[in-house]
């Protein structure tokens, strides 16, 4: 999917929650985002959240390097670009809309001066926004503006968190928690001994388990398991393989252990998901 159409080039449409609403979200691997010489001014909100690769945002007033943790606000009306670099970038986005984003503009909380957030930790803001592309969208107007108000805090929460016009954070091998995301994401297929990931960072199992926690919001088992479950879900999607052989490549006991945890975290099966088109 292209930027364009990720964040919804065209008629602003009318939000049907009074608040705001959610329009669309998910993800995105290896993208490119907008064309190189080009300048967009979207007619609704909209975020990337780079959790892979690099890239640039470009405005009047910004040039900046993109990378994993940084997030772009997408202002409605305001000419910008962003891309990623010639090896592609993968990110999560939201569109949305509606009066409780624009009241935030007013008062200062959301700006396009302050168009980019930076240094945001991968594993605990990727969990945040991807929840929103995993949920099926409210169908009555108080769901769809709790939703809002929710996307909206998440947003004033990352802008707190992180650092504005810093620059992406520069990887260090010696900082644990790269190093510890690092060992939890890597082959997926296989069985890994948690207490070995905290010995190779330095740390005591319990101390880093904390730690980990703190960090990320969720602990090393539960990481691992969602990018399980993540990486079972790109395979659905990008792949014609059969259930049992995405369970057995993706680290899952066999294809009924799948099949629990997938509908457990999206309501419907492997199967169902991938025949309605996602």
């Amino acid at each position: 999917m292209d930027e364009g159409a990720a964040h919804g080039d065209g008629a602003r449409r009318v939000p049907s929650g009074r608040l705001g609403e959610v329009l669309v979200a998910g993800r995105i691997t290896g993208g490119s985002g907008l064309p190189v010489g080009t300048t967009r001014r979207h007619p609704t909100w909209g975020l990337t959240f780079v959790t892979a690769g690099t890239g640039r945002y470009r405005d009047a007033t910004h040039d900046e390097p993109l990378g994993p943790g940084s997030l772009v606000v997408v202002h409605p009306g305001h000419p910008h670009w962003y891309g990623a670099d010639r090896a592609g970038w993968d990110e999560l986005f939201v569109v949305f809309d509606g009066v409780a984003f624009e009241l935030a503009r007013r008062r200062g909380a959301l700006t396009p001066d302050h168009p980019l957030v930076h240094a945001l930790v991968v594993a605990r803001w990727r969990r945040r926004f991807a929840a929103f592309g995993e949920r099926t969208r409210p169908t009555s107007v108080a769901g769809r503006d709790a939703e809002a108000l929710d996307l909206l805090t998440a947003l004033l929460e990352a802008i707190a968190t992180g650092g504005a016009g810093r620059g992406p954070r520069a990887p260090a091998s010696s900082d644990w928690l790269d190093r510890s995301l690092e060992l939890l994401d890597r082959d997926l297929d296989e069985p890994l001994d948690l207490p070995s990931v905290a010995e190779e960072v330095g740390m005591a199992y319990g101390t880093w388990r904390r730690r980990f926690r703190s960090e990320t919001g969720t602990s090393p088992y539960a990481h691992r398991a969602a990018r399980r479950l993540e990486a079972a879900t790109d395979l659905l999607v990008h792949t014609g393989l059969g259930v049992r052989d995405i369970a057995a490549a993706t680290g899952f006991s066999d294809e009924r252990h799948l099949i629990r945890r997938f509908r457990e975290h999206t309501g419907v099966t492997p199967r169902a998901f991938r025949d309605a088109g996602h």
